[in-house]
């Protein structure tokens, strides 16, 4: 079989003209693999267009990299919008891969995850071959080394530091893994690239999919906004988080000109950045798909015309299930202003003091579920 789990409402000719336009709606979508340089590209790559006899079509990257093919260093796949996560046909596949981009797959072995999804390890490599066309441990690798990629082009990160932030086991794997790869090893990369200079300071691109109303989820999490915690204004997003068990901050804006976030990070361990930019995503909805929205929404002669006057709308998520969850109960107050008020008395009452971040308006952490087991019900004072 070729191709595997294209987007559902694309087919041979649809890939055919997309990649003939080098149409951006579909970046992500799906890759273009071509046999005759056992090459894997973005829809967009600008490189001369192949032959349509050598042109295979995957739904994503691991599953193309599972066929033989590796990813161009040209339109550099790992700077694709979306996830694997919209490729899943069921809910059990789409929390594999959500632990599997936290890195578990990193970290345990793969009937433990199985073990964590309620199935055995043959049922969960059947239904990611029949869903995604790869393996979840085939996802897992390919996930390391696009992220590792990723690192290496857009950061100043020793490579020494890049190989455990991107799951490697250790550095002979990581230059290994790159070598059979990419055919140099991961410094001959680095120096093609302008990583920057090293400081207290992580800069990564989350690309999505246009169009992103950026203004409007912006607008949305400020009426929200846990004052010491969060800060908006017209830079854009900041928070204070705990990763790998050590707080930092960052803060997320647009870039101009481009379909993309920035993502700055402070005070981050290395380690940490998967599981960081895993949560970002989530949080501003970058991998949604607006075709696959647009199109299922317009069946509606109440929405079509919504769609029309807002488009690029996306659902705002929070940082972890926890925080979503008190969010949620003091969300059941008369006013968001009131819920908002709550939550700053949480965070001050239960949360950490965080200094570092007190120049930029964030002085507090948010407390943890394990922090907070033994606190009293009655967690907020009567105004």
């Amino acid at each position: 079989m070729d191709e595997f789990a294209l987007h559902p409402t694309l087919d041979r000719r649809a890939c055919d003209r997309a990649r003939a336009t080098r149409d951006a709606r579909f970046d992500g979508l799906f890759f273009i693999a071509v046999t005759s340089t056992g090459i894997y590209c973005r829809p967009v790559c600008p490189a001369p267009a192949p032959k349509s006899r050598n042109v295979r079509y995957y739904g994503s990257a691991a599953a193309a990299a599972a066929a033989g093919f590796r990813p161009c260093l040209r339109c550099r796949p790992e700077a694709a919008p979306g996830s694997p996560l919209h490729r899943a046909k069921s809910e059990l596949v789409a929390g594999a891969l959500r632990l599997i981009e936290q890195g578990t797959l990193d970290e345990m072995p793969l009937p433990e995850l199985a073990r964590r999804v309620g199935v055995g390890e043959r049922h969960l490599r059947r239904l990611f071959a029949e869903e995604l066309g790869a393996s979840p441990l085939e996802v897992a690798a390919t996930r390391r080394l696009l992220f590792a990629k990723k690192l290496l082009t857009e950061t100043a990160l020793p490579i020494t530091a890049i190989a455990p932030a991107a799951g490697y086991a250790s550095l002979r794997r990581f230059n290994a893994t790159f070598r059979a790869t990419y055919g140099k090893p991961p410094r001959e990369i680095r120096r093609a690239h302008d990583a920057g200079t090293a400081k207290d300071e992580l800069t990564l691109r989350l690309p999505y999919r246009p169009p992103y109303d950026f203004a409007h989820l912006i607008e949305f999490l400020r009426r929200r906004v846990i004052p010491g915690v969060e800060v908006v204004d017209a830079g854009g997003y900041r928070r204070t988080f705990v990763a790998a068990g050590n707080p930092g901050w960052l803060s997320v804006s647009p870039i101009a000109d481009q379909s993309a976030l920035a993502l700055r990070v402070h005070h981050v361990k290395p380690s940490a950045l998967g599981d960081i930019v895993a949560r970002v995503r989530r949080m501003f909805d970058v991998d949604a798909d607006p075709l696959a929205i647009n199109t299922h929404l317009r069946k509606s002669m109440l929405l079509k015309p919504l769609v029309r006057r807002w488009p690029g709308q996306r659902l705002p998520n929070a940082w972890d299930g926890f925080e979503l969850a008190v969010r949620a109960i003091l969300g059941q107050q008369v006013s968001v202003a009131a819920a908002r008020t709550l939550a700053a008395r949480i965070a001050d009452r239960y949360g950490t003091h965080y200094e570092d971040g007190a120049t930029v308006g964030l002085h507090a952490l948010f407390p943890s579920a394990d922090g907070n087991s033994a606190c009293s019900p009655t967690v907020a004072p009567s105004s």
